[in-house]
């Protein structure tokens, strides 16, 4: 991943926190009278609705799914190791928002090494620890194509600054291979989409994380919504299907029933927003709308493989493989040194992330084993059983998370989070210009937007 320079990102999260302190001081149990809906149990909706009940509002969650923690979900499949289909990681530990409630719980963490990988070729040969070399080439060369891309009048895709910048016409087979490698494993992994749609001018290069390492839950990340769930006025299985507005309030629909309150805090995936699969009335505004289609939302799946025995190298956490095909079968992620089970994780996403959906459970562990027999041994048996995710057939989701689509204007995600009417407010990671596409992007915009309800 490219080098994070988080200066400015931490003084605007320093400022952001010495502002809530000021309006947390001035409303706390002063909003016995405010009666707030909020749409969604995932962490934006957790962390905006604990925000305003513990300072004295009213509030009702409304969740279609019946669970809480939206795109945090950790199945619990196999009783001894629990694995988080959806999120995995606290990006940087420092000062992160979600370390702080993990502390509260005592919630286990470990931390990963990025740098602790093996590379494969094409043909599933182990290459020389010398070819990273090429890796981090690449990375550089990337990052100044960027940084040339965002001098130009007009946004064009990463897709289109490599093939102007770089020119990977004139590299050999073996070197279009190694910046594939790049392009998947740092960016459209990393932020869910092709480099065919990802904007040259506003895909960030520096990360959306915090200092400090990153860990994983090896009890399974779902602690997290769960602990702020608890206390909370929360309806599962209520589907929203309109929310509608006027100066008297906010009522919402859902295939249940209806319920009005003051104001209405969303946080309804930029999937679902894209879908039109809850109406507004009035219409959001134009701008709103005219981004919601604008922004981009992409797609990370994982495949856990569990076997009786680990046939792989036990000690790296990372394999990595060069593909004729970008991002195919490229990224895979060993869980033995965690949780010492047999249980090994491939990641895929953007467009072979989504092709992947449209194949049969069975075409998908198929393909898989035989990508890790050319790497380990053509002899390894078939798993005994497996866990796949398909978040673009989500219906609460429909896709994993937001990232930067060529053609959208730079403000907007800011513009997604503009309030309508001082009625209607907009959280979730889709909203969070700072930290888009993590847990604590998401939980932070949810707690934002409690206190602009609470300041009215």
């Amino acid at each position: 991943m490219f080098q994070k320079r988080l200066t400015r990102r931490e003084f605007v999260r320093f400022s952001a926190a010495a502002s809530a302190a000021i309006l947390m001081t001035n409303c706390t149990n002063t909003q016995s009278d405010l009666n707030v809906l909020v749409i969604g149990a995932g962490m934006a909706g957790l962390a905006a609705a604990r925000t305003l009940q513990e300072s004295g509002a009213t509030v009702t969650v409304l969740e279609g799914r019946d669970r809480v923690g939206g795109r945090v979900h950790t199945s619990h499949m196999w009783a001894d190791a629990p694995m988080d289909l959806g999120a995995s990681w606290i990006h940087g530990i420092r000062q992160n928002p979600i370390t702080d409630l993990a502390d509260q719980i005592n919630a286990p963490r470990l931390e990963t090494d990025y740098d602790d990988g093996i590379l494969y070729g094409p043909d599933g040969g182990r290459l020389p620890d010398r070819e990273w070399g090429k890796y981090e080439l690449f990375e550089a060369q990337i990052e100044q194509a960027l940084e040339q891309a965002a001098q130009l009048d007009m946004d064009i895709s990463i897709e289109q600054a490599i093939n102007q910048f770089l020119q990977p016409g004139n590299l050999s087979a073996d070197e279009k291979m190694h910046l594939a490698l790049v392009l998947n494993s740092a960016l459209e992994q990393e932020w869910s989409g092709s480099i065919s749609q990802l904007s040259a001018q506003n895909t960030p290069n520096d990360g959306t994380g915090y200092g400090g390492p990153d860990v994983i839950f090896p009890e399974g990340y779902s602690a997290i919504p769960e602990f702020l769930a608890d206390g909370l006025n929360i309806r599962l299985n209520e589907t929203v299907t309109k929310i509608s507005h006027d100066a008297a309030g906010v009522t919402v629909t859902t295939q249940q029933g209806s319920y009005r309150a003051d104001k209405a805090i969303i946080t309804l995936p930029l999937g679902v927003l894209k879908k039109g699969l809850v109406e507004f009335e009035p219409p959001l505004p134009a701008e709103k709308r005219t981004v919601i289609d604008q922004m981009g939302v992409g797609v990370l799946n994982k495949v856990y493989l569990r076997f009786a025995e680990p046939f792989w190298n036990k000690r790296p956490e990372w394999f990595s493989k060069l593909s004729e095909e970008r991002g195919e079968w490229s990224q895979w992620f060993n869980l033995y040194p965690y949780i010492q089970k047999p249980i090994i994780l491939a990641f895929n996403a953007a467009d072979f992330g989504t092709e992947l959906e449209t194949f049969s459970d069975e075409k998908i562990v198929a393909d898989a084993m035989e990508v890790l027999r050319a790497m380990f041994s053509a002899d390894a048996p078939e798993p005994e059983s497996f866990q796949i995710t398909r978040w673009i057939a989500d219906p609460f989701a429909h896709g994993s998370y937001s990232f930067p689509a060529v053609g959208a204007p730079a403000n907007a995600r800011k513009i997604l989070a503009q309030a309508v009417e001082n009625r209607l407010f907009f959280a979730g990671e889709a909203t969070n210009s700072d930290y888009p596409a993590t847990v604590h992007g998401a939980y932070l915009s949810g707690t934002r937007e409690a206190e602009k309800v609470l300041a009215l």
